[in-house]
C-alpha cells in the first residue's frame, strides 16, 4: 500500500511574481531618448516576466485539476475543489487582461501594483486548494487504515498500537481542518498531519509482517443493515450496533448503551446471529447468510485471488474458504 499525498505539489506553487517598480535616474543619467529605449527594454523583460508567471500558474491548475480528477476522494470533495480552482483561474485571467493590456512601463507598473493584493490572495488560494487536496487523499488513507485494522484484528493480531495511531492521524486531521477552515493553517500543520499519518502506516505495514492467512482461508468483509447469520471455522470481527448472539470456541466482546454488543470477536467453530447494522470481516471457511434487509460485500474465496464485490438480498448467502 502507497501513501499518496499532495505535499509535492505545494512544493510547486509558483511564486509571485515581483511588482516593478521605476528604477531612479533613468532618463537623467542617459538623456530622453537613452533613457526611453532603457524603459522600454525594462518594460519588455518585466511584461515577459509577468506573461511566465501567469503561464505557471496555469500549468500548475492544469496539474492539480487532473490529480483531483484521477483521485478516489469522494465526490463532494472533488466539486468543492474544482469550485475552488474555477474561482483562482477567474482571477488569473483577470491579471492576464490587466497584464496584456498594459502599452509601456507605466501602464504595467500601474496594472502591477492594482493586481498586487489578486496576487496575494491567488496564492494563498493555490496553497489553500492544495491542503484541501492533501486533506482528501488523507481522510481516504485513513479509512483504508482503519478497515486494515478490522482485517488484523480479525486474523487475530494485537491491533492497539494501530488504532492508537490512527486515532493521532485523525485528531491531527482535525486540528488541521478547523484551521483550514479558519485560514490559518500552515505547512507545519500538514507537516504534523503527515508525520502522524505516516506513524500509523508504519505499524500496519509492521503488523502486515505477521498478517499470513493460510492458503485455505477466504477473506469476507461485509456491511448488514438487518437480520443475518454467520457460521463455519473461522476468526471474525463483528463491529456495530444491534443484537448479537454468538456461539464460539472463543469469544470476547464490548458492550455500549443499554448493554447492546458493540463489538464481537469470535474464532474456532462459530454461529453467530445479529439484528441491526454491522460491519463483519472474517477469515476462514464459512456462509454469511441475509435472512432479511440489506448487504454489500468484497470477499476472496481463497486467500490468493482477487477481490469481488457483491449484495445480498433477502435469503441469500455468501461463502468464503477453499
Amino acid at each position: 500500500m502507497l501513501l499518496v499525498v499532495a505535499l509535492a505539489l505545494l512544493a510547486t506553487v509558483p511564486a509571485i511574481a515581483a511588482s516593478p517598480d521605476e528604477k531612479p535616474g533613468v532618463g537623467k543619467a542617459f538623456g530622453a531618448g537613452k533613457g526611453d529605449e532603457i524603459r522600454e527594454k525594462m518594460f519588455q523583460e518585466r511584461k515577459e516576466m509577468m506573461t511566465t508567471w501567469l503561464q505557471n500558474c496555469d500549468r500548475w491548475m492544469e496539474r492539480l485539476r487532473a490529480r483531483v480528477e484521477e483521485s478516489n476522494i469522494g465526490q463532494e470533495s472533488k466539486l468543492r475543489i474544482q469550485e475552488r480552482i474555477n474561482n483562482v483561474e477567474n482571477r488569473i485571467n483577470e491579471i492576464k487582461a490587466r497584464i496584456g493590456s498594459a502599452k509601456d512601463y507605466d501602464e504595467l507598473r500601474n496594472a502591477t501594483r492594482e493586481s498586487k493584493e489578486i496576487w496575494l490572495g491567488i496564492s494563498k488560494e493555490m496553497r489553500m486548494i492544495a491542503y484541501e487536496n492533501y486533506v482528501s487523499h488523507i481522510d481516504n488513507v485513513l479509512r483504508k487504515l482503519d478497515e486494515i485494522a478490522d482485517r488484523f484484528e480479525s486474523y487475530g493480531l494485537d491491533t492497539t498500537q494501530l488504532r492508537n495511531a490512527i486515532n493521532e492521524a485523525n485528531s491531527t486531521l482535525q486540528s488541521v481542518r478547523e484551521k483550514m477552515a479558519g485560514g490559518t493553517v500552515t505547512p507545519k500543520d500538514i507537516a504534523e498531519l503527515n508525520k502522524k499519518v505516516m506513524n500509523a502506516f508504519n505499524e500496519a505495514k509492521r503488523l502486515a509482517r505477521e498478517y499470513k492467512p493460510k492458503p485455505s482461508d477466504g477473506i469476507l468483509m461485509a456491511n448488514v443493515n438487518g437480520n443475518f447469520t454467520l457460521t463455519g471455522n473461522m476468526t471474525a470481527l463483528i463491529k456495530g450496533n444491534g443484537e448479537l448472539h454468538a456461539t464460539a470456541t472463543a469469544k470476547s466482546e464490548s458492550k455500549g448503551a443499554a448493554e447492546r454488543i458493540e463489538a464481537l470477536v469470535v474464532r474456532g467453530n462459530v454461529n453467530v446471529n445479529g439484528n441491526g447494522t454491522f460491519k463483519i470481516v472474517a477469515h476462514g471457511n464459512g456462509t454469511l447468510t441475509l435472512n432479511d434487509g440489506s448487504a454489500s460485500y468484497v470477499f476472496k474465496q481463497c486467500v490468493n485471488q482477487k477481490f469481488v464485490n457483491g449484495t445480498l438480498s433477502k435469503g441469500e448467502s455468501i461463502s468464503f474458504g477453499c
